[in-house]
C-alpha cells in the first residue's frame, strides 16, 4: 500500500486539484490508480444507463488478480521532491511507483504482473457448474447489420475446463426464444481465463481481430438466426434444449430491461439500447467501476471479470465514436476473443520504470510532449509511459499484448483527463541504471500497436488491446528476460487521469 497525496497541479492556466492513491495488492489482490492529462470529445452527446442492483444464485467467488497499471497526474511545470523507498514483500515479485508524492509530471505509474496458469495439468472432466464460464462479451449487431453479432465465452473457474454436457453433445447458447444458436462441443478443452467465440457468420465483421500468433478472432462456433435487440442470451450446460433449459441448468445469462423471462437475464437487467449499426458490444466489467470515467481509485476486481449476478453492474458498453445509444456513453471497442487467443497472465510478469536512478516522472521514465496533433487524436500532445516488464512465467512467451481495462476518456467532463491510446514505434533512449552513476547506455524502447480491427479513428479506449509485435514465435521473450516498451497516449482534454491494462500473453 503506498500513501495518498493532494496537490494543486497546473494545465496550461487552468489549476487543478488532483487526489492521487497509488496502491497494489498482488496474488488475488487489487491494483491501484491515478491521474493526470487530459482530452476532448468525439461526435456524440452525453448520456447514461441507470444500474440497478440485485442477486439471483450465488455463484462461486473468484480471487482477484491484479492488473497491469499505470495511473498519475500529469503538471507541466517541473517540480520536485524525491521518492522515498519502499520495501516490497520478497514474494512478490513486482516494483512499482514507490510514492506517489508530487513530483513532476504523471505520477503513481505502475506495473503489474499475472500469473500463468499450469498448462501440464489434465483438465477435469465434469460438467460446469454456474459461473464457472459466463458469457464476457457480446453485440446484436454491428456496421454489417443485425447478423453482424458475436457472442464470448469466459472460463472463470480457476482451471482448464473440458466440456461434459449433462446431456446431449455439449453446452448450449441460446436466445430467450429457446433456440439453440450454438454449442461448445463435449470433449473442448477451454484454458483458464481463456474464451470461446461464437459468432453469426452471416454479418460478422471482426474475424480479422488479432487473436493468437496467426490467428485471427474467427469464430469457435457460428450461427445463422438472428438475435433481436434486447433479447436475453443464456449459456446451458447442455444443448438438448427445450425442457433441459432450465434455471438449474443455466450457467450464465445476460438480457435487457425488456426481457420478459428470466430464464435469460441475471437481475433487472440490462438497459436497453437504440438499435444502431455501430462497432460496439456490451463487455463484462474487468475492473469493477462500470466503466465510470470519474471514479478514481483501485479497480476492486484487480482484472478480474466482474460476475454479481447482476447484468446492470457486470457488464459495460462501449463503442469506437462514443455514442449514446442508452446504455452509457463511453469510448472503447469491441474485443472478441476465440479459444486461440492470449490470456490474462498478469501474476506472471513483472514491472519497473524504464530508468529506475531517476524518478518515475521523469524522462526517460515518462515524457510529455506538447506538440499539437488533431488527425492523431492528441490536440495537446501526447503522454508517453516507458516500462521495462520481465517475464517469469516459467517458459518463453511468443505472444504478448494489453488490454485497457479502465482509464479518463471521452466524455471526460472538465478537469479530468481524455485519453487515447495509440500505436507508437521503437525508440531509442539513454538511460542511468544501477549502479547509477557510473554511466549512461542506449536502448531501444519497444513501442505498442492500437489492434485493428474494429477500426478506430478517434483512438483507443476501454477494452481496446495494443500488441507488443517484437515479441513473436520466431523472437519470443525468454523467461526471466526483460522488455522494453512503451504507451503512447494522446491527449485531447487535460486534468486527472488512470490508466490501467491487463496483461495478455501466450506460451
Amino acid at each position: 500500500m503506498f500513501k495518498s497525496s493532494r496537490v494543486s497541479l497546473v494545465f496550461a492556466g487552468l489549476t487543478a486539484l488532483v487526489l492521487g492513491v497509488s496502491q497494489v495488492v498482488f496474488a488475488g489482490g487489487m491494483d491501484p490508480q491515478e491521474r493526470g492529462p487530459a482530452a476532448s470529445n468525439p461526435q456524440t452527446s452525453k448520456s447514461a444507463g441507470s444500474q440497478t442492483k440485485s442477486s439471483k444464485k450465488r455463484k462461486k467467488k473468484k480471487a482477484a488478480a491484479p492488473a497491469f497499471v499505470v495511473l498519475g497526474t500529469y503538471a507541466p511545470q517541473t517540480s520536485v521532491s524525491e521518492p522515498t523507498t519502499v520495501n516490497l514483500p520478497a514474494p512478490r515479485p513486482v516494483l512499482l511507483d514507490p510514492d506517489p508524492a508530487a513530483r513532476s509530471g504523471l505520477r503513481g505509474a505502475q506495473v503489474g504482473g499475472m500469473q500463468i496458469a499450469p498448462i501440464d495439468i489434465p483438465a477435469p472432466d465434469v460438467t460446469a457448474t454456474a459461473g464457472q464460464l459466463v458469457i464476457s462479451e457480446f453485440r446484436y449487431r454491428g456496421p454489417n447489420g443485425a447478423n453482424d453479432e458475436f457472442i464470448e465465452i469466459y472460463n472463470n473457474s480457476g482451471a482448464d475446463h473440458t466440456v461434459d454436457a449433462l446431456s446431449g453433445s455439449g453446452y448450449g447458447i441460446a436466445a430467450s426464444d429457446g433456440t439453440t444458436r450454438c454449442s461448445i462441443p463435449n470433449g473442448t478443452v477451454i484454458p483458464n481465463r481463456g474464451h470461446y467465440l461464437c459468432v453469426n457468420s452471416v454479418g460478422y465483421s471482426l474475424a480479422s481481430y488479432p487473436a493468437g500468433n496467426g490467428t485471427t478472432a474467427t469464430g469457435n462456433a457460428t450461427y445463422t438466426l438472428n438475435i433481436a435487440e434486447n433479447v436475453g442470451i443464456a449459456l446451458f450446460n447442455n444443448n438438448s434444449g427445450g425442457g433441459a433449459y432450465t434455471l438449474a441448468n443455466r450457467l450464465d445469462a445476460v438480457g435487457s430491461t425488456a426481457e420478459a423471462n428470466t430464464l435469460y437475464k441475471e437481475g433487472t437487467g440490462l438497459p436497453t439500447i437504440v438499435g444502431f449499426s455501430i462497432n460496439y458490444s456490451f463487455y463484462r466489467d474487468h475492473c469493477g467501476k462500470g466503466g465510470s470515467i470519474t471514479t478514481f481509485g483501485t479497480c476492486p476486481t484487480g482484472g478480474n471479470v466482474k460476475d454479481t449476478n447482476n447484468n446492470a453492474a457486470d457488464f459495460v458498453f462501449v463503442d469506437t465514436n462514443g455514442t449514446s445509444a442508452g446504455a452509457g456513453q463511453r469510448l472503447g471497442a469491441p474485443g472478441p476473443e476465440n479459444l486461440s487467443s492470449p490470456i490474462q497472465r498478469n501474476a506472471s510478469f513483472t514491472g519497473t520504470t524504464l530508468d529506475t536512478c531517476v524518478g518515475l516522472a521523469s524522462p526517460p521514465n515518462r515524457v510529455r510532449d506538447f506538440t499539437s496533433n488533431p488527425p492523431q487524436n492528441s490536440t495537446f500532445g501526447t503522454l508517453d509511459i516507458r516500462k521495462t516488464i520481465t517475464n517469469n512465467t516459467g517458459g518463453n512467451v511468443t505472444r504478448l499484448r494489453f488490454r485497457v481495462i479502465d482509464l479518463t476518456t471521452f466524455p471526460a467532463p472538465s478537469g479530468i483527463a481524455d485519453l487515447r491510446p495509440r500505436t507508437s514505434n521503437a525508440v531509442v533512449v539513454t538511460v542511468d541504471r544501477p549502479p547509477c552513476g557510473s554511466g549512461t547506455s542506449n536502448v531501444t524502447v519497444n513501442g505498442t500497436t492500437l489492434e485493428q480491427p474494429p477500426a478506430q479513428p478517434n483512438g483507443g479506449g476501454f477494452n481496446s488491446s495494443l500488441s507488443a509485435g517484437t515479441v513473436t514465435l520466431a523472437t519470443p521473450l525468454a523467461n526471466g528476460a526483460s522488455f522494453d516498451v512503451r504507451f503512447l497516449l494522446g491527449i485531447q482534454q487535460t486534468g486527472s487521469f488512470k490508466f490501467y491494462i491487463n496483461i495478455e500473453a501466450l506460451p
